[in-house]
């Protein structure tokens, strides 16, 4: 019970503040529809990567106010074990947030992209693995730092810029503003095997020390 209102809890806040980020473009920016297009790849992977860090804040503090962290360490099964139920619940989170913001972004951005929109959401889905595979790897490296949160940003975000312009091309091409596609995917994957397969080994070692 606890847990499912830590989660709602956490889905809540993320996707306040990405509505937040989109409402206050909108009506800052108040762009036409040819420039909302052009704007809304990269808009919408900054909403995704900032929406994140609120998650992946939260992500260990059932745990921290439990003291529940050590009795998993203690326990036999494998510490990538670990590492995947925290990614996996991370990653339903984001999916979710990603999939609810994708129409109001259209709607409220007047971008008529509607017949693309499954493949934007593949696109989504496939930065958003690598994504919070290595945030969720570098949160359990700072879970006990004093300002973790910041901390959390300042290694997350140069780390993960690679995987983002990449996602950000690649949405560029699925809205046909580029005609490059298939090399940034093929670049999204490489990142997302590498990040996936780094994390659960490093996740032990982050822990143990």
């Amino acid at each position: 019970m606890v847990g499912d209102l830590r989660r709602r809890a956490t889905l809540s806040s993320m996707l306040f503040f990405s509505l937040s980020v989109l409402v206050i473009f909108q009506a800052g920016l108040e762009p036409n529809r040819s420039e909302a297009l052009k704007l809304m790849p990269g808009l919408l992977w900054i909403t995704l990567l900032f929406t994140s860090l609120v998650g992946l804040g939260r992500v260990f503090q059932a745990e921290e106010e439990d003291g529940a962290l050590e009795g998993l360490l203690l326990s036999p099964m494998p510490r990538g074990v670990i590492f995947l139920g925290k990614w996996l619940g991370n990653l339903v989170l984001t999916a979710l947030v990603a999939l609810l913001l994708l129409p109001l972004m259209l709607i409220l951005l007047n971008v008529d992209a509607w017949g693309a929109l499954h493949l934007i959401i593949g696109v989504v889905l496939l930065g958003i693995l690598g994504l919070t595979g290595l945030g969720v790897l570098l949160a359990a490296m700072t879970q006990a730092a004093r300002a973790r949160e910041t901390l959390l940003a300042l290694l997350l975000i140069p780390l993960v810029s690679p995987l983002l312009i990449a996602a950000v091309q690649a949405t560029n091409g699925v809205l046909g503003l580029t005609t490059e596609i298939a090399a940034w995917i093929r670049l999204m994957l490489v990142f997302d095997v590498v990040y996936l397969a780094m994390a659960p080994w490093a996740f032990g070692w982050f822990v143990e020390d």
